[in-house]
């Protein structure tokens, strides 16, 4: 289990950062809206199923939720219907939560982006939900095919979201930071001018493309 600053530092180094130390796995291929704007989290799942179209899960949550989870919300079959508003996304701030991911919609978008609490959700809608059935409290869930376990870390920002395998957390974070720290020399170094193109040894691979586009500059740009 991650210390809350390894979590708050996966936060930092963001998605896309921490799918690549990954080895490239984890990636929810899903597109979400993202509430407010410019937030980021990360922090262990926990997982709920929910039955189409219906939020009691999202209800019973509440009273399981620990402080610094991620209260994931996943439907049996993905309805753009509202399993989260402003009342229930009170409800999670007040009891720790580091975030909500809905696979599905939410409403009171105005309300949701003042409220603070980092929400990402795939629709918007109107639409309000049931409280009819919930399939599962804790169990694992899929997210576009992928897998979230209870404790498993999300990390969620403008990028999208990853999924880190518990057993693998501080493995990723470590890998994480070090790709980080790569990045930042090379920031340092691209702003000095050099080009990523020879620092990554690919100028070889378009030197015919370059000089094609060099002789037709020379040519006025006609063939």
């Amino acid at each position: 289990m991650l210390t809350p600053e390894e979590v708050k530092a996966l936060a930092e180094l963001g998605s896309a950062t921490v799918y690549e130390a990954s080895g490239r796995e984890g990636l929810v291929p899903l597109s979400f809206l993202r509430f407010p704007p410019g937030v980021k989290a990360a922090g262990p799942a926990f997982p709920v199923l929910c039955a189409p179209g219906d939020n009691l899960g999202a209800h019973a949550a509440m009273a399981a939720l620990k402080p610094g989870e991620v209260l994931v919300l996943a439907q049996a079959a993905a309805e753009p219907v509202a399993l989260v508003g402003e009342l229930l996304a009170t409800q999670a701030k007040a009891q720790g939560a580091a975030a909500i991911l809905v696979d599905g919609a939410v409403r009171d978008a105005d309300e949701l982006a003042a409220l603070g609490l980092p929400v990402w959700a795939r629709w918007v809608s109107p639409k309000g939900a049931k409280r009819e059935r919930l399939l599962g409290l804790g169990v694992p869930v899929f997210l576009g095919g992928v897998e979230v376990r209870l404790g498993d870390y999300l990390v969620l920002d403008g990028d999208g979201v990853v999924v880190v395998p518990r057993e693998r957390a501080r493995e990723v974070l470590q890998k994480a930071r070090e790709r980080a720290e790569r990045e930042g020399r090379l920031r340092e170094r691209f702003a000095g001018g050099e080009l990523s193109l020879d620092l990554y040894g690919l100028r070889e691979r378009v030197a015919e493309q370059l000089a094609q586009a060099a002789r037709l500059r020379e040519e006025g740009g006609h063939g």
